[in-house]
């Protein structure tokens, strides 16, 4: 599963791509899932860390320069934006397939697996596609196979340290145990998949 789980992010990166290029301007200023982030935050926040995560990839033993994420602003173009994320994934494509999966990399301070960090990363972007796909009226659909993949991971990831008021994840939002594998992961991120712009 570990190589598969950088195959499934690099499509899922694609296919993010192409929803970031049909977002219009004039939605920029939509609320999202996310309290915190407006549709423009939003996009800074994926396409910032899909560079710091693709320089990661690179250098996974933690030299070599880091984007700053805090201070990004994507670009305004639709286009342009897109560009920015596909250049993301073409360069994690790259170091999936020189075997990144089987290494340490150093992200945050200390290393972890690679195939660790690669589907934190898989859990990270189909989850970010819900958002902006439901903050913006655009259809999101990553592969059945990327989804469960994620799902089946961040259990693993997601602990109670994690959840709660000023951290990085809500606590999770009860669905039923039948509802679709993307509403299950993105309740379980602590979203509510059914959410809509008041």
């Amino acid at each position: 599963m570990t190589q598969s789980h950088g195959q499934y992010l690099t499509s899922v990166l694609d296919q993010l791509a192409d929803l970031v290029a049909e977002v219009e301007p004039s939605q920029y200023g939509a609320p999202t899932p996310c309290p915190e982030f407006d549709v423009a935050v939003l996009r800074n926040h994926i396409l910032a860390w899909a560079q710091f995560f693709a320089a990661s990839f690179e250098h996974p033993d933690g030299s070599g320069e880091r984007p700053d994420v805090d201070g990004y602003e994507a670009p305004a173009s639709p286009s342009e934006a897109a560009d920015v994320l596909r250049d993301a994934s073409r360069r994690i494509a790259a170091c999936v397939a020189a075997g990144v999966a089987d290494q340490p990399v150093t992200m945050f301070g200390g290393a972890m697996p690679g195939s660790m960090s690669l589907g934190m990363c898989l859990s990270e972007y189909v989850v970010h596609g819900h958002d902006l796909a439901r903050s913006t009226g655009l259809d999101w659909d990553p592969p059945a196979e990327a989804v469960t993949a994620a799902l089946d991971f961040l259990p693993s990831l997601l602990t109670d340290d994690y959840r709660g008021p000023d951290k990085s994840f809500g606590y999770a939002v009860e669905v039923p145990a039948t509802a679709p594998a993307l509403d299950r992961i993105v309740a379980l991120s602590g979203r509510d998949p059914y959410w809509k712009a008041a």
